[in-house]
């Protein structure tokens, strides 16, 4: 059943027989992209909850679409391994002003590696320093360069919109006073998928919704509202 609270909707989902629905897709607060033979429950789940256009598509002809792509209203960073004719399809289907760029980095998960809303960034300390810039132009934001947690997967403990994080248990005080600090949110600490630490493994999120796995919890979903919501 799907969860609601004011406005903020929340939809359980399974994605290929698995609950890791972040792993494939990639959403912000006008578009989202999933994988090109993505079921027509993903699809709608996605619109429901979201309220954004849908491009499917392929990174590196892959269908994990949430492990390579991050960014925000303003951009869309893709990794390396994108190939010509996916940038295309990504360009034609979003708005002619909406910053769609290939980091040039030996890095390809960039997810993980860049946790970022409209207002701030925080990338991996793994990152190459010289791609900071351009990562800045592309998301329109501050990017700061560190570690949460003790980890350099930034992006994948932490789940955020322009309202709200939602980090992992691990998280120490002093971690979650960082992220509060840094993007100037309320922050808590929760999991998904009955217990899963990687947030955003099993989520993803915009200012008015989010999709999580089927074995998400009321209580994991209730905290994820109050969160982001």
């Amino acid at each position: 059943m799907d969860q609601i609270m004011g406005k903020f909707e929340v939809v359980p989902l399974a994605v290929y027989g698995t609950n890791a629905v972040g792993v494939y897709v990639f959403a912000n607060n006008e578009y989202a992209l999933i994988p090109q033979d993505a079921p027509q429950r993903l699809i709608q789940g996605v619109r429901d909850a979201l309220s954004v256009e849908v491009i499917q598509v392929t990174i590196a002809k892959s269908p994990l679409i949430g492990i390579f792509v991050a960014g925000n209203d303003n951009g869309i960073l893709l990794p390396s391994i994108v190939t010509d004719d996916e940038l295309q399809r990504i360009r034609l289907g979003t708005r002619k002003d909406l910053n769609v760029e290939v980091v040039p980095s030996k890095y390809t998960a960039l997810s993980n590696l860049v946790l970022t809303n409209n207002k701030v960034s925080l990338v991996s300390s793994i990152m190459e320093a010289e791609l900071l810039r351009s990562i800045s132009n592309v998301l329109g934001t501050e990017v700061v360069s560190g570690d949460l947690c003790g980890s350099y997967i930034v992006g994948s403990i932490v789940i955020i919109n322009d309202n709200g994080a939602l980090m992992t248990p691990d998280a120490s005080d002093e971690d979650v006073k960082k992220v509060k600090d840094l993007f100037k949110i309320k922050v808590n600490v929760g999991t998904i998928n009955r217990g899963i630490g990687f947030v955003r493994s099993g989520a993803v999120a915009n200012n008015r919704g989010a999709i999580v796995g089927g074995s998400t919890t009321g209580f994991e979903i209730m905290r994820l509202i109050e969160t982001l919501g």
